[in-house]
């Protein structure tokens, strides 16, 4: 393909060679960024970004109500990782229907439904997480975080 659009070019001089050095750039940076990036199968965990997420609340309120919502994070993670095994499991799922000779919609809409359940629940769990901190949290900590919310935007 590269041969035939460096063939079309109607001269031999700079226009080939910008070609030339334009394609080899981009397969540099395409090496470069699967280097980088190793693949990860289905997409990012929800557990390793809910950490994060929880690490940047909780160092935003009093310590007390900080280490609170840490405690309540740590007591649900297994439950989160397990939630991420299974939405991973669920994908096998999905892409075991999709390679099929033959489609089966309903059974590949169930797969994609269960895939879909499972990253709800987790979310359901840090949005509780999240509700039973802040709900107890002191007025002041929580403007802190609408604050914080609001100057990320």
């Amino acid at each position: 393909m590269i041969r035939t659009l460096i063939r079309r070019l109607p001269r031999p001089g700079v226009e080939r060679l910008a070609l030339i050095l334009s394609v080899a750039a981009n397969l540099v940076v395409a090496v470069y960024l699967l280097a980088a990036e190793p693949p990860r199968p289905f997409g990012r965990d929800l557990a390793p970004r809910a950490t994060h997420l929880v690490e940047m609340i909780s160092s935003r309120l009093p310590p007390a109500e900080g280490a609170r919502l840490t405690a309540l994070y740590e007591a649900r993670h297994p439950g989160m990782e397990a939630l991420d095994t299974a939405f991973r499991q669920a994908m096998i799922t999905v892409i075991a229907e999709i390679e099929r000779p033959e489609v089966n919609r309903a059974a590949l809409h169930a797969a994609f439904d269960e895939a879909r359940s499972i990253r709800s629940r987790s979310a359901d769990l840090m949005i509780d997480m999240f509700v039973e901190t802040l709900a107890d949290a002191s007025l002041e900590a929580r403007q802190q975080i609408v604050a914080e919310i609001r100057r990320t935007r």
